[in-house]
């Protein structure tokens, strides 16, 4: 009995290591392929974001500069340039482009030399450089060689925005250059059928390649309407179902929507989600590759491969 009583206490508290452990384990850490923070917030209220993100785990973010209805999008992205260099923060802050409607033979190299780490050739709707989303245009020839200068510039291609056919045409490019593909911010059209969302066969075009796929926390993506948990995990499991767990990260699209899903609103509610994700019978493991692991080892290995003259981007990652 008394030998009973001495275990006893250092058993309880084995078993709050080992739970914490996991806990630990469980929200190690978030990284974040797409956030649109940086283009609407006033320099005061991103400060605010990313230290909240901070706190929460947040440990890379992409911040997405959206030109598309901007009159002088350059100077915007300078802007963004310089924050992103000054800005005292643990989280890691990546500037991505998105919609190069703007570029020019005569401006190329000026947007090319702000190192962005990622670009995507259009927004929802065709421009001189390919097809968007919500229309059908193709990659034009002027946007072949612009597509050919960014690869030079090692700098990655965001597919997110683009068309069915965009996204063959630029993928066939990409996949010659022998690149990993890269989707910031999207879901899956077996889930939830929407233009905006990527069909099985884009899916095994961007896991064949290595690449990374973000998922995407916009409603409309999702379910259609009104998104809860339950929806991000039919999309995660659908996913991890067809194509395993090595190829799926996040991308949020904070700030870039106002249709998120209930209970999912902010970086601290990431917790809810992995919480939501092990009830429903996903691994510790499988839950940290998609929120942390599986864009970790993707920056590492685009990092360690051919990506030509232009690494700088980097900054010490």
């Amino acid at each position: 009995m008394m030998l009973f009583l001495l275990i006893t206490p250092f058993r309880w508290g084995f078993s709050f290591v080992m739970w914490f452990c996991k806990s630990i384990k469980r929200h190690m850490g978030i990284i974040d392929l797409h956030n649109d923070a940086i283009t609407v917030l006033a320099l005061k209220d991103f400060a605010k974001h990313i230290k909240k993100a901070e706190k929460a785990g947040v440990e890379i973010v992409l911040v997405s500069v959206w030109t598309t209805e901007m009159k002088d999008p350059i100077k915007t992205i300078k802007r963004a340039r310089t924050i992103i260099d000054v800005f005292e923060t643990h989280v890691k802050l990546l500037l991505h482009i998105e919609d190069m409607w703007f570029v020019t033979e005569q401006n190329i190299e000026e947007v090319l030399a702000l190192k962005p780490f990622s670009v995507g050739l259009t927004w929802n709707f065709d421009n001189n450089l390919a097809g968007g989303a919500l229309c059908g245009g193709g990659l034009s020839n002027f946007g072949k060689s612009v597509l050919e200068k960014i690869i030079e510039s090692g700098i990655e291609i965001d597919l997110a925005h683009l068309n069915r056919r965009s996204f063959d045409e630029v993928s066939e490019v990409l996949n010659k250059q022998g690149k990993r593909l890269f989707c910031s911010h999207t879901c899956f059209d077996e889930v939830c059928q929407h233009p905006r969302n990527l069909t099985k066969e884009q899916i095994l075009k961007i896991v064949d390649s290595g690449g990374i796929i973000g998922l995407t926390l916009v409603g409309e993506f999702l379910i259609g309407g009104n998104a809860t948990l339950e929806d991000v995990y039919s999309h995660i499991k659908y996913f991890v179902d067809n194509f395993g767990d090595d190829n799926l990260a996040v991308g949020t699209d904070f700030y870039g929507t106002e249709n998120l899903p209930s209970g999912l609103e902010k970086y601290r509610d990431f917790k809810k989600l992995s919480n939501y994700l092990l009830k429903k019978g996903l691994s510790n493991s499988t839950i940290d590759k998609i929120l942390h692991k599986n864009a970790h080892d993707y920056f590492q290995r685009i990092k360690c491969g051919n990506r030509g003259p232009n690494t700088s981007w980097w900054y010490g990652y």
